[in-house]
């Protein structure tokens, strides 16, 4: 029987320093399973984030050009633009919105490709959503005004 390899359950690279554009941590959430949606936006919301979420890649990337997220979780596996697509139109938009694929596809192949089309990290379901939410703390709480893009490898 051969192994598959599968990818670790988070991994970050090339965060951007936080846009200075925003005072109040915004988090956009696009994910068709509405359950799992739920859940994530109640979580940040008591971690003091501010949360929309919609349900298809076209609204995502509608709500991410008016309301200007700091960051954009991205379900792979959604109608009307999949994650891949919104993830390359909100990059187009906007360099230093962290984008954060949430996913439950775990072929290394994905993680790559996430690389490719400008995600920030991949975060694959079930989440450990207090890692999550310790990932976005770090990203809002970056000191504006620092150049450096920070490159980290979580497993």
């Amino acid at each position: 029987m051969q192994r598959h390899e599968r990818v670790s359950t988070r991994a970050l690279w090339q965060i951007p320093p936080r846009a200075k554009c925003c005072d109040e941590p915004r988090v956009l959430i696009a994910d068709d399973d509405m359950d799992a949606t739920r859940a994530i936006c109640l979580a940040l919301e008591d971690a003091d984030f501010t949360v929309r979420a919609v349900h298809t890649g076209l609204d995502a990337v509608s709500l991410a050009r008016k309301w200007r997220p700091g960051v954009v979780l991205l379900d792979l596996m959604m109608p009307l633009g999949d994650g891949w697509e919104a993830a390359e139109a909100i990059r187009a938009i906007d360099l230093s919105m962290l984008l954060l694929a949430h996913t439950s596809c775990t072929d290394p192949q994905d993680l790559s490709r996430a690389q490719r089309t400008g995600f920030n990290g991949y975060f694959v379901k079930p989440t450990e959503l207090d890692g999550m939410i310790a990932v976005l703390r770090d990203y809002f709480s970056a000191r504006q005004g620092e150049g450096d893009h920070a490159s980290v490898r979580l497993r």
